[in-house]
């Protein structure tokens, strides 16, 4: 065989290579299924194009064709590129603008509620970065950052909200103490009647209102028995009438009976509250008003049974009215 008859079989083949090699790039980038991401084109398209400038054996008409193919592709990815960086950016100032439509009102925003659903708002934004016209890298890397920065601003707006909440509602504490520790009974139950009304429109943190839950509680407690002593020295003072003492007993017991059944239907409500709460601070706030009801029931239960006891024995050995 003659040289040039071995140097043409050999430049067929090495056109037959290149040629499947850029077959092989345009099917990867270029291919109905192909995701469109071009990151991975450049290198091997700049790889490939000088394999075709430095083949040592190709005809000059297969060499000026893989160019051109090769040309073409490279103008087909930047333009597919162009338009991809056109479309992101699009993607990006719509998610802008939603980010930020959720910052702002969280300045002028007092009411922790209205603040943890800004925060569940900014969530569902956040779940959209991957629905839509994909974003490039810098991109992305924007809406990231805005939407972490709102997302901290409303998250420092919340916890100063329930900060200052919890102030307030201390305050009303405070002034229930210091009704108990002038002896006013009352007072002290007005105090915590005006705190549980305030945990209405002062949300603070869970374990914050738990506990001021509990404190509030032991001060209605002890009113309850400064104003029991109190009604025991005035009974002392007087004509014991066990007909009347009876008979308050017993409305006493139905009040009890009547607030052990809403009670009860309040827990049945909120468990099952709980159970179908797919929010961590939701069901937070559940089970500490759970836990409040449930103690509330404890002591209606407990307060029923010293009634019913009481009413038994009084009833089977009445007292003589005292001359």
């Amino acid at each position: 065989m003659e040289d040039w008859q071995e140097w043409q079989i050999r430049a067929d083949g090495v056109a037959e290579s290149l040629n499947h090699d850029v077959d092989s790039l345009e099917r990867d980038f270029f291919a109905p299924e192909s995701d469109g991401n071009l990151r991975a084109f450049w290198p091997r398209f700049r790889d490939l194009k000088e394999k075709v400038r430095t083949a040592p054996a190709i005809k000059l008409e297969a060499k000026l064709d893989l160019e051109k193919r090769l040309r073409n592709l490279g103008s087909r990815a930047y333009k597919t590129q162009e338009a991809t960086f056109a479309q992101s950016g699009e993607r990006k100032q719509e998610l802008l603008a939603s980010i930020a439509s959720l910052r702002t009102p969280a300045d002028t925003l007092g009411n922790a509620r209205e603040l943890r659903n800004l925060r569940r708002e900014l969530d569902r934004v956040r779940e959209q970065f991957g629905s839509g016209s994909p974003l490039v890298s810098a991109d992305r890397q924007q809406v990231w950052g805005a939407w972490r920065e709102a997302s901290q601003h409303v998250w420092q707006r919340l916890t100063t909200t329930w900060e200052q909440n919890e102030i307030a509602l201390r305050a009303i504490l405070a002034d229930g103490r210091q009704q108990l520790e002038n002896g006013n009974g009352n007072g002290t139950r007005q105090a915590v009647a005006r705190f549980f009304e305030g945990l209405r429109t002062h949300e603070a943190r869970q374990e914050a209102v738990v506990q001021m839950k509990a404190e509030a509680e032991g001060l209605r407690r002890e009113a309850d028995s400064i104003e029991q002593r109190k009604e025991v020295q005035r009974t002392a003072s007087q004509t014991v009438n066990v007909v009347p003492a009876v008979d308050g007993w017993k409305a006493e017991l139905d009040r009890n009976r009547e607030a052990i059944a809403r009670l009860s239907e309040d827990v049945s409500t909120l468990e099952k509250q709980f159970e179908a709460s797919t929010s961590i601070l939701d069901q937070a706030m559940v089970r500490g008003n759970l836990v409040d009801k449930k103690r509330k029931l404890t002591e209606y239960e407990r307060s029923t049974r010293a009634l019913e006891q009481r009413i038994e024995q009084t009833e089977e050995v009445p007292l003589m009215s005292a001359g």
